[in-house]
């Protein structure tokens, strides 16, 4: 039980550690930087919506083709 916690213990250490040196790292993007990832973005979120579109838009139309006529 007590091997346990200091297992556990050390793993807390550790990650904590790990933090902080990604915080010592970290910078504040620059407006170029956050731009081209805007954008990048933004390109991919647009390219998704039109490949999901493009997938939609004949689905619907066989599923209507398929779909026995209702009285």
């Amino acid at each position: 039980m007590m091997e346990n916690l200091n297992q556990k213990m050390e793993q807390l250490k550790e990650f904590i550690e790990e933090c902080r040196r990604v915080w010592l790292v970290l910078k504040k993007p620059t407006k170029d930087e956050y731009l081209a990832v805007a954008k990048t973005t933004a390109l991919g979120i647009s390219l998704l919506g039109i490949i999901g579109y493009i997938i939609h838009v004949p689905a619907t139309y066989i599923k209507g083709l398929l779909k026995p006529p209702t009285a």
